[in-house]
Formats: structure tokens, C-alpha cells, sequence
């Protein structure tokens, strides 16, 4: 596998981690250089350290995970998408809104959209190379296309003020969705 091989390969990891950057962004509203880290840095950590995970568990444990792998996207996507539109339409101030920079929250989204980054561990466990280089460069482009995604959903979510967090449950489940059409259904 060569460098632009994994390149191409990082760009598709990482499209799940833009439209959650894209939401996050949105939603908070500003790309202070401290948000765009914590939440780009998460969801680019996220996506190494699951491809180095994969790798690490090879073919032993490869059945298992793509059985269930897209379970587990749908079931952390659609708790969190279903949460952020009823704390929206509830507007009550004794429920915790949904905040993209919170630590949990970060993490399970980060864990939710790198699961296939796991695949991608395994696959190159099997045929044997070095994970290394690939774990840096997909972590390396996941953290430029969701700081970019930050940036321009903060700007969007400024500008148009719209019902964003609402917005942002549906694109949750949306996702949560179609990760679990692409691996049961259109399979």
C-alpha cells in the first residue's frame, strides 16, 4: 500500500468525523483554536488509535467485530442524535443541553465514527504492513478535515442561526442510520 493509497484511504475514514465536526462546530457556535482542538483532536485520535487497535487485534477477533460493528455505531449515533433533539424540543433548564465539547460526548462520537477505522486496522493486519505510517496519516488527515469542519459549521451555525442542535440530532441518526443500512440491508 502506498502513500497515496493511504492518503485516499484516510480522506474516506474521515468523512464521518467532518459532518460531526461540521455539527459540532455549529453548534458552539465559535472556532476558538482551543475548540477546534478538542474537537478535532478527538475524533483524529480516535480514528488512530482504532486503526492501530484493529491491527493489533488481527484476524483473531475479525469475525466478532464485523458482525457487530455497526451495531454498536447505530446503537452510540442514535442515543446521542435522539438525546440532543429531545433536550432541544424539551428546553427545560434542568436538562443538560448537547455539548460537542464535553469529554463523554467527544469520546463516544469519536468511538462511533471510527469504528470502521478498526476494519481498516484489521485488514492491513492481514496483509501485513507496518501500521505505523497509515495510523499517523489517517489521525493526520481526520484532524485537518474536522478542524476545517469546525470552522465552516461554526461560521454556517453563526449566520443562520438556525434550530441547529435539532439539526444536529437528526444528521446523528442519520449517520447512525446509514452506517447500519450499509452493513445489513445494502450489504
Amino acid at each position: 500500500m502506498d502513500i497515496v493509497q493511504i492518503i485516499v484511504l484516510a480522506i474516506g475514514l474521515s468523512m464521518d468525523s467532518l459532518v460531526i465536526a461540521l455539527t459540532s462546530g455549529a453548534i458552539i457556535g465559535n472556532h476558538k483554536t482551543i475548540n477546534i482542538l478538542k474537537i478535532a483532536g478527538m475524533l483524529a485520535f480516535m480514528q488512530m488509535s482504532l486503526t492501530v487497535f484493529g491491527w493489533y487485534i488481527g484476524s483473531t477477533f475479525a469475525q466478532y467485530i464485523d458482525q457487530y460493528d455497526h451495531w454498536l455505531a447505530f446503537g452510540i449515533l442514535f442515543f446521542l442524535g435522539a438525546r440532543v433533539i429531545f433536550t432541544s424540543l424539551k428546553g427545560d433548564e434542568n436538562n443538560t443541553p448537547f455539548n460537542p465539547l464535553n469529554f463523554k460526548v467527544m469520546l463516544s462520537l469519536g468511538i462511533a465514527t471510527s469504528i470502521d477505522a478498526t476494519a481498516v486496522g484489521l485488514s492491513m493486519s492481514f496483509i501485513n504492513i507496518n501500521i505505523l505510517t497509515p495510523a499517523i496519516i489517517i489521525g493526520a488527515v481526520t484532524l485537518i478535515v474536522s478542524s476545517l469542519g469546525v470552522i465552516f459549521g461554526s461560521k454556517v451555525g453563526q449566520r443562520y442561526n438556525l434550530r441547529i442542535n435539532i439539526l444536529g440530532g437528526i444528521i446523528l441518526l442519520l449517520i447512525g442510520c446509514s452506517i447500519l443500512l450499509q452493513h445489513t440491508i445494502l450489504h
